[in-house]
């Protein structure tokens, strides 16, 4: 295996290591070749910390309360392709009226609405079987 490094790095390194051969390289009016600049990495603050610590817990929030109203949604589309085959089983109205027992009060405003679209439709389901929670 054959190691190479960027041979500006290497001069500029060998140049700042040995300042006799620095002064030489002056007086000889060589060319001092200087490296990329690297962005340096920045310390890790505590408050950037926090900010961090408060954003995730608000993506898996939203991730939650999408699963939750996913499972309502199936639950929903359940009972219709119960009800397409016949008459619904008592399991899927339980179902569906377990979901809508569950807790919903999200804090997004979009998200507010749509659930409160699924549990309108859910109890509109369980009023059309006289289903009573």
């Amino acid at each position: 295996m054959r190691i190479t490094a960027n041979p500006a790095l290497v001069a500029n390194l060998l140049l700042t290591a040995l300042p006799k051969v620095a002064e030489f390289a002056m007086a000889e009016k060589a060319p001092v070749i200087t490296p990329p600049a690297t962005p340096v990495a920045q310390p890790v603050s505590v408050e950037m910390l926090v900010t961090l610590a408060t954003v995730e817990p608000t993506i898996d929030r939203r991730r939650r309360i999408a699963a939750d109203a996913d499972r309502g949604l199936r639950a929903l589309e359940r009972l219709d392709r119960a009800l397409a085959a016949g008459l619904p089983p008592v399991e899927r109205l339980e179902e569906v009226a377990a979901w809508s027992a569950g807790p919903h009060e999200p804090q997004d405003p979009e998200l507010a609405a749509i659930f409160n679209e699924i549990e309108l439709r859910v109890r509109i389901e369980l009023a059309k079987h006289e289903f009573i929670v």
